[in-house]
């Protein structure tokens, strides 16, 4: 992995939830000498582990990862602070002559770091959309752009992290160049099977200690609901089961969400990203020679 500072390449994995993404970061980290930065906006949050999927402890062993479990729910994140974040962790990774891999469902996130979105005046934006609703958020989207507003649907997160762009000229604003060359692997499984293995995982984070994970959580901060992170799927209907034991745990609601977030997901790509190898889960050598090629060009 030799230029990587003068080229400025980097990797970027895309794709639903559910899809291996962060498997696949693994194993391309340690063909290619790579590190890699997460780019789910929750993963970064200390205290929600099982039901963010984040990587496991023994996985965090088999590569370098950043942005995972580096701050506590009760700080703030958002999209300006992960684009200047990862920005001084892929100049480092370059300084080790590594090759950076971003990884994660958070594909505006990515897009504000890959494009260079121009967010300088980002946290003055933040506080004139946090506590608009959904309905609110939708009208003032339509106004910049209806057609990503009806893309983006009822999603309070995704409505306020589009305005936060959209309210600086009107527009995805962009900074006139690119800082990265990059290279996009998309992570992909059949329909049928991918809505099977989001409800497959959510049974799975159940029985791995979801609920007892946000009783934790509620007893060290009892406030918790109102933070950014309570708002990652399925952790408002885990609160609401614990804090009114007479309403059962809608575990249909939740894997509903879920894959209509996946669904938002792949929406998201096919409209973003005209480019990409795409990653079928079973053809990594393939993955990894496109990878190989795209590094060797000057």
């Amino acid at each position: 992995m030799t230029n990587l500072n003068r080229t400025n390449k980097i990797i970027v994995i895309i794709g639903p939830t559910a899809t291996n993404k962060t498997k696949l970061a693994i194993s391309l980290a340690k063909n290619l000498n790579g590190e890699i930065i997460n780019a789910d906006a929750f993963q970064v949050y200390r205290e929600v582990n099982v039901g963010v999927n984040k990587p496991t402890h023994e996985e965090l062993q088999q590569a370098k990862f950043h942005l995972v479990d580096c701050i506590s729910i009760v700080d703030k994140w958002n999209i300006k602070k992960f684009q200047t974040e990862a920005n001084k962790i892929i100049k480092s990774i370059y300084a080790r002559e590594c090759l950076p891999i971003i990884v994660g469902g958070s594909h505006l996130y990515i897009d504000a770091l890959i494009n260079n979105y121009d967010l300088d005046n980002n946290e003055e934006r933040n506080s004139q959309f946090d506590n608009l609703s959904v309905d609110e958020l939708l009208i003032k989207l339509q106004a910049y752009d209806p057609k990503q507003a009806q893309k983006i649907g009822k999603n309070h997160r995704r409505l306020v992290r589009t305005l936060q762009i959209f309210s600086q000229g009107g527009q995805m604003h962009k900074r006139k160049n690119d800082v990265y060359q990059a290279m996009y692997i998309f992570c992909n499984k059949p329909r049928v099977q991918l809505q099977q293995d989001i409800n497959a995982r959510v049974d799975l984070m159940l029985l791995n200690g979801w609920i007892q994970e946000v009783k934790n959580i509620i007893k060290k901060f009892p406030d918790f609901r109102q933070y950014n992170a309570s708002k990652a799927i399925g952790y408002q209907e885990i609160i609401t089961h614990i804090q009114n034991q007479k309403s059962p745990l809608d575990i249909n609601k939740i894997k509903q969400r879920t894959r209509q977030y996946a669904k938002r997901q792949l929406t998201w790509i096919r409209h973003h990203y005209p480019n990409y190898y795409e990653y079928n889960q079973n053809n990594f050598e393939v993955i990894l020679d496109h990878i190989k090629k795209f590094l060797q060009k000057v």
